[in-house]
């Protein structure tokens, strides 16, 4: 009961307020030039499209590019407190152990987890440690060397689907889009926001499924190397017929998703409250 007491008065002190504002910017500008290098690998035809590690990679080759990969490394550090307060305290939960706030920790600490590899990662871009690993593909392939291991990499496709469909409904709802200042925010800036949002949202989802379908794929034909994450996934879509148009299009959310971002950094509730 303590810790949660310090938490709370943690949360509210406003350094770490912006700081975790700040962590909501740093999120965007990754995606932001995730779609911005994948909108140019589906218009040149020599340009591979990008996850998370080669966007890094290319943001270190721009003048002060490795100071601005460590500042984004420590912004999106506030993203990741965020949620782990988030996974801790559970607010708005009356009944903080049952089944739907359980798997709402899960979602906030894998969330978490998640981006703090991206800032590792980030990091070790800039310090010129280690080669771009594809995290899905390698636990792919160890999961086939486990009995059973086919099953467990079908059902992790089948779970990544899920969240993929969820995020797309949730765009579609308009429950995944974030709830603004209404005295601070502009409203045609909060209708254009939200706009974007969901399109944003919903590229996320479509990049979840498209990664959960590969894993069902590599399942089937036993081949790790069919699995990967976004990187991965938008180099497959942009080998099928129209390639260059579906990915264009993700893109495009990519960026609506960024700029979202931004516009949440500034203008949206505090996230954790």
């Amino acid at each position: 009961m303590k810790l949660k007491q310090l938490l709370k008065q943690a949360i509210n002190h406003p350094w770490i307020k912006q700081y975790i504002m700040i962590g909501y910017a740093a999120k965007g500008t990754v995606y932001l030039f995730i779609g911005i290098l994948a909108i140019q690998a589906a218009l040149i035809s020599n340009r591979q499209a990008s996850g998370t590690y080669l966007a890094l990679t290319f943001l270190t080759r721009q003048p002060f590019g490795k100071f601005f990969v460590c500042l984004l490394a420590v912004a999106l550090g506030g993203y990741v407190l965020r949620r782990l307060f988030q996974t801790i305290l559970t607010p708005g939960e009356t009944n903080p152990w049952s089944l739907k706030c359980i798997f709402q920790r899960l979602g906030y600490l894998m969330s978490g987890l998640s981006y703090a590899g991206v800032a590792s990662s980030a990091f070790n871009i800039v310090i010129e440690l280690g080669e771009d690993d594809d995290m899905i593909e390698d636990l792919t392939n160890q999961l086939f060397d486990q009995a059973l291991g086919e099953w467990l990499i079908l059902l992790g496709g089948i779970a990544v689907i899920t969240i993929g469909i969820g995020y797309v409904y949730g765009a579609y709802t308009g429950s995944y889009i974030s709830d603004f200042q209404k005295r601070d925010i502009d409203r045609e800036l909060e209708k254009w926001a939200t706009r974007i949002g969901k399109l944003g949202v919903t590229s996320r989802g479509i990049a979840f499924i498209l990664i959960g379908v590969l894993l069902i794929e590599a399942a089937i034909a036993g081949n790790s190397e069919l699995a990967g994450g976004l990187e991965n996934a938008l180099s497959v879509i942009a080998t099928k017929p129209m390639g260059w148009l579906w990915l264009s299009l993700i893109g495009l959310g990519m960026i609506c998703y960024g700029l979202y971002m931004y516009v949440a950094t500034i203008y949206r509730r505090y996230a954790v409250r």
